[in-house]
């Protein structure tokens, strides 16, 4: 994906603000971009319509959306849509993402009856609909949806719905080569405290591919380039914070099972 042209046009391109983002906690708008002849589609999150939460500080959602795509980046993950700190849009500083136009059979997680459950996917939790139908919520076992969760282990995610996960494009484009797997609204990441909540319970138990162990340790040796990268949006106690479950996986040597002492399923899930 030409993740370059996309970070050029975040950072610089002309900006027409197209209205708010329906059924988002936070201020959340869609801008189009207009960079080198090219127009493409952008997700702003305004630091000043933030709303305040008990457990992260204040006005830093933005900055670990940023640091979020940084991570991926850095570690070749590429599950995060480039996003980057701009501070000359309409409500002032905040995190500029490219949207991700989904594709039509975007199913990597799905909300079914029991019978109906795709073959390829391996259920997490069933619930009941306030008209008694029970559902299972169910996701697939591929390789796109692997690299969210491994991204969500680092990230120490704390809100991966399954509405949050998008098979599709960062560009206009209908090429399969542009076609992935993304993880966005990576607002609530990178505590300090285990925080990790997620629909994608369904790696637990799996152990650590060679590349996803080079990642972790990777972290571990945190290369000034890659702190200096992270430290610009994350506290250095956070930091610190992600090196140590970096390492801390590595003696696991797998997915980790879902812990029994907490909320692991964010809410809602969907």
């Amino acid at each position: 994906m030409d993740n370059s042209f996309l970070l050029e046009a975040l950072s610089a391109g002309e900006w027409t603000e197209m209205g708010s983002i329906p059924r988002a906690s936070n201020d959340t708008r869609l801008l189009v971009i207009e960079h080198s002849d090219r127009a493409v589609k952008a997700v702003y999150k305004p630091i000043s319509g933030e709303r305040p939460l008990l457990d992260f500080p204040s006005g830093t959602l933005a900055l670990r959306e940023v640091a979020s795509y940084r991570l991926s980046s850095a570690l070749g993950l590429d599950v995060v849509p480039p996003t980057v700190l701009r501070e000359d849009l309409p409500a002032g500083r905040g995190s500029l993402q490219a949207y991700v136009e989904a594709t039509d059979d975007d199913e990597a997680v799905s909300l079914s009856a029991v019978q109906a459950i795709p073959a390829d996917h391996t259920p997490i939790f069933a619930l009941r609909t306030e008209d008694g139908r029970d559902l299972v919520l169910s996701h697939a076992v591929n390789e796109g949806l692997r690299a969210v969760a491994f991204f969500d282990l680092l990230a120490n995610n704390a809100d991966r719905k399954a509405g949050h996960v998008i098979t599709g494009s960062t560009l206009p484009s209908t090429d399969a080569h542009d076609i992935g797997v993304f993880g966005i609204d990576n607002g609530l990441t990178f505590h300090a405290d285990e925080k990790l909540r997620t629909v994608l319970w369904g790696f637990s138990r799996t152990s650590f591919r060679a590349e996803e162990i080079d990642a972790l340790e990777e972290i571990v040796d945190m290369d000034p380039v890659l702190n200096d990268a992270l430290c610009d949006c994350l506290s250095p106690q956070e930091v610190q914070a992600l090196r140590e479950r970096a390492e801390t996986l590595l003696t696991g040597e797998f997915f980790p099972e879902a812990p029994e002492d907490r909320t692991v399923i964010p809410w809602p899930p969907i």
